[in-house]
């Protein structure tokens, strides 16, 4: 006798509900294999507001204000005032000069009014940067968190590192729209002076300080060594939009993708794969309005993207390489023929 029954609706939907959850969390796995429970890490971190009690000096007293500083800050004082202002070092008469004139200037308050007003609250980077940090720990668990600073600089360095500390300049981050910007920096650099570049910029000075490169003119190098750096971002930042990591529009982006055939074989037609020439890094490495000899359509600094494809491809192809082997690898030219590369 054949006994017929039915799953009612509501367990079906569940049963189906469950199987959709578990493959997409499997595809998700899959996908991100640099995966790590962030909140199974243990690390607080805090950005150190100097800029705030720099400009709480009293001009009348600068130098017991620096003083007070030194006591909190220590040598941090000495590095802001020395490698980012350019002034005298804490005890001379020349730095209290410099500085009772910078603050008393009436466009540097302006600006560190602006940048308090924008940045009194740093809750949403401090949490994008403590999430990268603890993948970081994680991974490399034997190198140490660094202290992280905002200061004003007058839109001098955006971001210095020394001794275990990141500092960023936070009045370059105040908008591209920003009224000093407007008058004084080119327009293809101000895109990227915004609110939400200040944590991959905190994490990319980190991760160029940690992770020096080995000394090479090649181009080559150049390119895979500042594309392992964007894939360990991406790796230690995988909620990040990958055109602000990059620091492109998404125009920019989707240009790139487009046209990557293109990039690559102008790259291997002009033969500047393997030059040493200082002026190929330049121009394919840096910030500019466009890459020369490209296209006036093209962003600038496209080779750090293709270094990133070019790295991503390898690491898709070998599973087993780990984040610390792959910072480790500077056998850039094996990596390439190893990548299979060919866009």
């Amino acid at each position: 006798m054949k006994i017929r029954y039915s799953v009612p609706h509501i367990h079906l939907a569940s049963l189906c509900l469950l199987i959709l959850a578990l493959f997409l969390l499997g595809s998700c796995t899959s996908k991100n294999r640099f995966y790590v429970n962030v909140n199974a890490i243990p690390l607080h971190l805090t950005i150190h507001p100097f800029e705030q009690d720099f400009f709480a000096i009293d001009t009348s007293h600068v130098a017991e204000g620096l003083a007070q500083l030194h006591s909190k800050y220590g040598p941090y004082l000495n590095l802001y005032l020395h490698n980012v202002m350019q002034f005298d070092t804490v005890g001379s008469k020349e730095v209290d000069d410099q500085v009772r004139a910078f603050l008393e200037d009436t466009a540097v308050r302006s600006i560190f009014r602006e940048t308090i007003r924008q940045y009194a609250n740093d809750s949403d980077i401090l949490a994008k940067v403590t999430d990268a940090f603890k993948r970081f720990h994680y991974f490399f668990p034997n190198h140490s968190i660094p202290q992280l600073y905002f200061h004003v600089s007058m839109f001098n360095q955006s971001v210095v590192t020394d001794n275990n500390v990141v500092s960023l300049s936070v009045d370059n981050y105040l908008g591209p729209n920003y009224y000093w910007y407007k008058k004084i920096v080119y327009d293809y650099l101000r895109y990227n002076m915004r609110r939400d570049k200040v944590p991959s910029d905190f994490m990319v000075a980190y991760l160029l300080s940690e992770f020096p490169m080995a000394p090479s003119d090649r181009f080559l190098d150049n390119m895979l060594y500042r594309g392992k750096l964007m894939y360990m971002l991406a790796a230690l930042m995988p909620d990040e939009k990958p055109n602000v990591l990059m620091g492109y529009t998404p125009q920019q982006m989707e240009w790139c993708k487009k046209n990557e055939k293109g990039i690559w074989l102008n790259l291997l037609d002009n033969k500047q794969l393997y030059s040493t020439d200082p002026m190929v890094s330049t121009t394919y490495l840096n910030d500019a309005p466009f890459t020369s000899g490209v296209s006036q359509n093209s962003p600038g600094r496209i080779g750090i993207w293709l270094g990133w494809q070019i790295v991503a491809q390898y690491m898709d192809h070998h599973t087993s390489v780990t984040l610390p082997q792959l910072i480790a690898d500077n056998n850039y030219q094996k990596m390439l023929e190893d990548s299979g590369y060919k866009p």
